[in-house]
């Protein structure tokens, strides 16, 4: 085989590799498992589009409850973590899942963008809906940015499978704050994660799912850089539920006590 001829096939090699990885990156950033119905509208919970967010409302909700505002992870399709949020919505706390322009809110514009959608979220539920703010991986970083510029707008804050905040000092905030890690998650170790603990409150709660991963809080395929799972996707959501939910009900129960007026 000569030069010209060896070079050519190493090209179409090349070529032929990257547009695999493309692939399997694009699939794996899919939702996958995601039934259609909880999208949709049942008598516990209605379901609606605005301003490029889907809002999940329960019924007979009480007029004071916090509602839950969730960003998601960079990249990753927004319906991965509808069943977390509709979940949230089940039990009985308003959400939404607010959609990232780009699925990635780099520029300062898109991210003024996204905070424009979830004053929105609080419009459309009434302004006196106390908001809480959280999201995943990007979104949860996202949602740190948002604390430390509008901190005061919030009643809480949801950090889950992130190392943020790394770019803000957040240790001054006086609202609930629970980060949620996975002893699996490779992207967001808990190394990283512990080293700017300082830059939270004294008063974050911490929670790490033993075996969980990072892709495995929401709904969607493998993650560059994360490590596998020792629990199934459908527990790890469970414990991720059950400790959102512990929270926001200690959010309420915190609002409601008279000393925190």
């Amino acid at each position: 085989m000569n030069w010209q001829v060896f070079r050519r096939r190493l090209r179409i090699a090349w070529i032929s590799g990257g547009i695999v990885f493309s692939a399997w990156l694009v699939w794996n950033m899919q939702a996958h498992g995601v039934s259609d119905d909880a999208s949709r509208s049942s008598a516990s919970v209605s379901v609606r589009e605005i301003e490029h967010t889907t809002v999940f409302e329960p019924a007979g909700v009480a007029d004071g409850r916090a509602a839950l505002v969730f960003l998601p992870g960079g990249g990753v399709d927004p319906s991965a973590y509808v069943p977390l949020v509709r979940a949230a919505a089940e039990a009985g706390w308003p959400t939404a899942l607010v959609r990232l322009p780009w699925r990635m809110a780099f520029s300062e514009g898109a991210q003024d963008e996204v905070w424009r959608r979830v004053i929105a979220v609080r419009a459309s539920l009434g302004t006196d809906r106390p908001v809480v703010l959280g999201g995943h991986s990007r979104g949860a970083a996202l949602s740190a940015r948002f604390a430390d510029r509008h901190g005061r707008e919030l009643v809480g804050l949801l950090l889950i499978g992130t190392t943020h905040p790394r770019d803000q000092d957040l240790s001054s905030l006086t609202i609930p704050v629970l980060k949620i890690s996975g002893s699996r998650d490779c992207v967001a170790d808990a190394e990283s994660s512990a080293a700017n603990r300082s830059r939270l409150p004294p008063q974050t709660e911490w929670f790490s799912i033993e075996g969980a991963n990072h892709a495995q809080f929401g709904y969607y395929g493998s993650q560059l850089g994360d490590c596998r799972a020792t629990i199934t996707r459908t527990d790890q959501q469970q414990q991720t539920l059950t400790a959102v939910v512990a929270w926001l009900t200690s959010v309420d129960d915190g609002r409601t006590d008279p000393r925190q007026r």
